[in-house]
């Protein structure tokens, strides 16, 4: 399944300092199976994963 998200994000060498407001990405790979309530914290995981540089995110939507 594919989602289209918003979300800020801090640096893995600074975490606390959110620097980076993505407008709008395509997570694609998400199992249908995710309940609707676990969805973002799964994204988040995903996103983290896939790019190491990232702290944290914050104000994830889902678009």
């Amino acid at each position: 399944m594919e989602i289209r998200v918003a979300y800020e994000h801090s640096l893995a060498s600074a975490s606390e300092e959110f620097i980076v407001q993505v407008p709008s990405q395509l997570v694609t790979d998400v199992p249908a199976n995710v309940p609707r309530a676990l969805l973002p914290e799964f994204i988040a995981s995903l996103i983290i994963e896939r790019s190491p540089t990232i702290g944290k995110i914050r104000n994830l939507r889902i678009l």
